[in-house]
């Protein structure tokens, strides 16, 4: 099968999932980017929970290469999402330190106070899934473009979604014929943009494969999406426990409080013969 790597790690299963879940079915895709160009920098913009950052970090211990990665957020939620608790960042920090202490940096700031931190040609892997609406879409593609290697991939998150504000498509719009890319169109769009003058060969194989092959993007689909269903079957899982718990501490006071009534009852009846 054209998608085997010599490890198909692809296959393998992500261990950190939180919400929201929009990203999990590319993470299959994620791992198999990892192991077929490995990288010597990969940065996201907006990381939010971890999803695909981790999935990045975790692709990149378990392989064994030598790449550098960074996830710069503010962590403190933006116009789609609201304002985030200090919890999002207090667990990813945690597993960040844990699991990826040895070659993972956090950066908690603004994407554009970032971009001194790393030299013009240097990042591999762009991921960027930061505000959706077209001008600070199109301001992170454009501004991060200069710190992009000659063998860069970019990747644009949300690229289907229509709901109001949200409007990476449009930047779609603007540079499909300027660069050759492949757009996933589940998980609310994924695309992959090949920026850099000399992309890796692995990826402009698969997006010519693809052209002639859809069944390429379908496999990544079903692999994600089965991904997505064991998250949500999980989640269901322990939120019917949970509520069965609710419900049995509820059916003891309430059985509680029909004793007392009971009582009170009893009581009255007794007052109201003397």
């Amino acid at each position: 099968m054209f998608l085997s790597t010599p490890r198909n790690y692809f296959l393998s299963k992500p261990q950190f999932l939180d919400n929201p879940h929009s990203w999990i079915p590319h993470i299959p895709f994620a791992f198999w980017l990892m192991e077929m160009i490995k990288p010597k920098i990969m940065v996201e913009l907006g990381t939010y929970s971890g999803n695909s950052y981790f999935a990045f970090c975790q692709a990149r211990k378990a392989l064994r290469i030598p790449t550098m990665c960074f996830a710069v957020d503010t962590w403190q939620g933006d116009v789609h999402v609201g304002k985030y608790s200090k919890e999002v960042f207090q667990r990813v920090n945690r597993i960040n330190q844990e699991e990826f202490a040895g070659f993972s940096t956090l950066l908690k700031m603004k994407f554009d106070k970032a971009l001194d931190r790393f030299s013009e040609k240097s990042i591999d892997v762009l991921h960027i899934d930061g505000t959706h609406t077209l001008k600070a879409a199109r301001n992170d593609f454009n501004n991060w473009l200069p710190k992009m290697s000659q063998q860069c991939i970019i990747l644009l998150h949300d690229t289907k979604v229509r709901r109001p504000g949200f409007e990476v498509w449009k930047l779609m719009e603007e540079i499909r014929e300027q660069y050759n890319l492949l757009e996933f169109p589940f998980g609310e769009g994924l695309a992959v943009i090949c920026a850099g003058e000399n992309p890796p060969a692995p990826i402009t194989d698969l997006i010519e494969h693809s052209k002639n092959n859809p069944e390429i993007i379908q496999w990544f689909e079903i692999l994600g999406n089965n991904i997505l269903w064991k998250k949500e079957r999980e989640d269901l899982k322990h939120q019917t426990e949970k509520w069965k718990q609710k419900t049995a501490l509820l059916n003891s006071e309430l059985l509680k409080e029909k004793r007392k009534t009971k009582k009170l009852v009893k009581q009255l009846r007794k007052k109201s013969q003397s």
